[in-house]
């Protein structure tokens, strides 16, 4: 459909340009007729195009959409706001995926060459011929085999590999180095045929802006589709109560593991010696709050993502902090865990966060999930003073 748009909508001369050196210029079609008599069609703001930039002064450009009917405007403007809600999100996807690369590359700092024993990145112990030393050609970080990939008989970690694959993705060198202004997007060459040269800000506009000029215009609509499926807070909320139970039985996985694995280290404490039982307790505590952290974090993640295809829906006076909302949610869950209330430090509570909370998300040590497995921790210990009392009455019933 924006394809068909691009093509017909007769957009000006100006901007009729090659998105690239090779290739060639298609000729623009004459603008088909109308279906529908604009006439007699209900003007919606009298036309005009409300501009976020002129917001506060109430002021309206009048704004001639040549043959197409109000019907078809709105047709192809909803389009577009759509347009723009996926890039948007596709955005959060890429900062996301950008926080991760940081925070691993910051907990894979470079040493000196031949001075390190170990992986750079998984920490695993270098061998000769099992596990020998590699070095990265990019950022000549000292990896093993498991974390370094082969291109074209060059050697490079799994850092700079995910890099390489995230630029690719940006398309930077594509959009000629501006993500965040509309440089020849579908969007935007859309919106110039539409109202031509009555908005001159429009070439100026970031892609939010962009987006806020469209729904004052389609006014009072504000819903936002995701999977044919229209994201209201009832929709939110089952969506959210879903992703808890998911986590719920992620965690009750992992804890019944647990108590099972110490159940056997103590039954076998006589036979091992008390400094392996100490180990072993050490290894299998490490193990749960890794893997409790993994599950809280991909449930923070899922929450987030959540809130804010909500918020797309939701005019900005009524729209919630993400952060906020995100931490309380998993802050009752874990309090019905552990079965009594505990307080969030205040740099989970208060701290400056991003819009969409990717950087707070994705951080591996010191975030939110790291707090509330220390919490869960508690609850572990709990379940196995349960289980130890649970088998002294089971075998007192039994000697009687």
């Amino acid at each position: 459909l924006i394809e068909w748009m691009c093509h017909h909508a007769n957009p000006p001369s100006h901007l009729n340009f090659s998105i690239l050196p090779f290739v060639k210029r298609r000729k623009t079609q004459p603008m088909p007729p109308a279906r529908g008599n604009p006439k007699n069609s209900k003007s919606k703001q009298n036309g005009s195009l409300l501009s976020p930039l002129d917001a506060n002064a109430n002021s309206t450009l009048d704004v001639n959409l040549g043959r197409f009917s109000e019907e078809e405007r709105e047709a192809i403007l909803t389009v577009v706001k759509r347009d723009l809600e996926v890039r948007c999100m596709e955005k959060h996807r890429l900062k996301k995926i950008r926080s991760g690369l940081l925070q691993e590359d910051s907990q894979a700092p470079l040493a000196l060459p031949g001075s390190a024993n170990t992986c750079a990145i998984c920490k695993s112990q270098f061998m000769m011929f099992f596990n020998p030393r590699l070095t990265c050609n990019l950022c000549r970080r000292e990896v093993c085999r498991r974390c370094v990939k082969s291109y074209n008989d060059e050697m490079l970690c799994r850092i700079c590999s995910r890099d390489i694959f995230y630029r690719a993705m940006v398309c930077h060198w594509f959009y000629d180095n501006s993500p965040d202004k509309l440089c020849g997007r579908a969007s935007d060459t859309i919106v110039k045929s539409l109202f031509k040269d009555k908005l001159p800000a429009l070439s100026d506009l970031t892609e939010e802006q962009l987006h806020k000029t469209i729904c004052n215009y389609l006014q009072p609509e504000r819903e936002t589709y995701v999977n044919g499926v229209v994201i209201t807070l009832d929709v939110m909320l089952r969506i959210q109560n879903e992703q808890i139970r998911t986590f719920t039985k992620r965690y009750q996985e992992i804890r019944n593991t647990a108590v099972n694995s110490l159940a056997k280290v103590r039954a076998n404490a006589l036979k091992n010696g008390q400094e392996n039982v100490d180990k072993e307790i050490e290894r299998i505590t490490s193990q749960f709050l890794q893997q409790t952290k993994e599950a809280l974090r991909k449930l923070l993640q899922m929450l987030c993502i959540t809130e804010e295809k909500y918020k797309m829906s939701v005019p900005a006076s009524r729209q919630q902090n993400t952060a906020t909302r995100v931490l309380e949610i998993t802050q009752k869950q874990v309090e019905q865990l552990v079965g009594h209330k505990i307080k969030v430090p205040d740099e989970y509570a208060t701290g400056e966060v991003e819009d969409d909370l990717e950087s707070f998300v994705a951080s591996v040590t010191g975030g939110p999930e790291e707090f509330f497995a220390n919490v869960l921790l508690e609850d572990l210990t709990t379940a196995m003073r349960n289980s130890q009392s649970y088998g002294q009455k089971s075998r007192a019933a039994l000697s009687k």
